[in-house]
């Protein structure tokens, strides 16, 4: 069996920025959750970083650099993921020492963040291909497993770590199911107050209950559905019954309305 030989990355690009252009467009190949609207040389500070995008698994920073990973670039990588609340961080190169790999894996184990080291290779029809050698051992949440199997809020397992909610777009409108421990509850966030207002209009204060909960930094609206959460196991399947159920009914009327 002849292997195919592998080239050098900066032998297909010229710049390592436009490695990040090509990732960028095509971040499933890094396989670390559902992401779009992404970023290149997004600013942090007063520097830049190489990726930042945003989706349903939260927000992914990535840093990327041609042949061995130096250490250079993992504290890059931690300092950007920390300051954007990261969920996902991805440091992607051709090689990696021990003693990163090391480093990575024991982040794995004390952190919120979701940290992987993914080598980049390629070879003479300039064909890329991607292989995690670091990875979280990720648990997934039992609540929402069904709900992610079919219908409207179907997708990615959700990880224990961030079991708090799942996430659906609609219209621009970001709709969220949330689950705590005392209870669930669905909550809308909006641009601008002049497209909440018009979006808000479908919703007659007679038929809903809702409250506004916004803030300097984010517009919002409150749906409670029940006072259960995490801690009410044995009433789990009809909070899953009641999120989908309400959560279904406002997406749709957000999704035929003409606004």
């Amino acid at each position: 069996m002849k292997l195919q030989k592998t080239v050098p990355l900066s032998s297909i690009y010229e710049r390592e920025e436009d490695f990040s252009t090509d990732l960028a467009d095509n971040l499933d190949v890094l396989k670390v959750g559902e992401f779009a609207d992404a970023e290149t040389e997004s600013n942090v500070g007063t520097r830049r970083a190489d990726i930042v995008a945003f989706g349903e698994t939260g927000t992914l920073v990535v840093e990327n650099q041609f042949g061995k990973a130096d250490w250079d670039h993992w504290g890059r990588l931690e300092a950007y993921a920390r300051s954007k609340k990261a969920t996902v961080a991805v440091l992607v190169a051709e090689s990696f020492e021990e003693l990163m790999i090391d480093t990575c894996r024991r982040h794995n184990e004390d952190s919120s963040i979701d940290w992987y080291l993914i080598q980049a290779q390629a070879n003479a029809h300039e064909e890329l291909s991607f292989h995690h050698i670091v990875r979280p051992a990720v648990e997934y949440s039992e609540f929402w497993a069904p709900i992610r199997r079919e219908g409207l809020f179907a997708g990615n397992p959700v990880s224990i770590r961030n079991e708090g909610w799942i996430r659906k777009a609609i219209r621009n409108i970001e709709v969220y199911l949330y689950l705590t421990n005392s209870q669930c509850y669905i909550q809308l966030y909006f641009n601008d107050f002049e497209h909440r207002d018009r979006i808000m209009a479908l919703f007659p204060e007679s038929d809903y209950d809702y409250e506004y909960r916004d803030s300097p930094k984010e517009i919002k609206v409150k749906f409670p559905v029940l006072d259960k959460g995490k801690n009410d196991r044995d009433d789990w399947d009809e909070m899953r019954e009641e999120l989908v159920a309400m959560g279904t009914d406002i997406c749709n009327k957000i999704n035929e309305s003409d606004l």
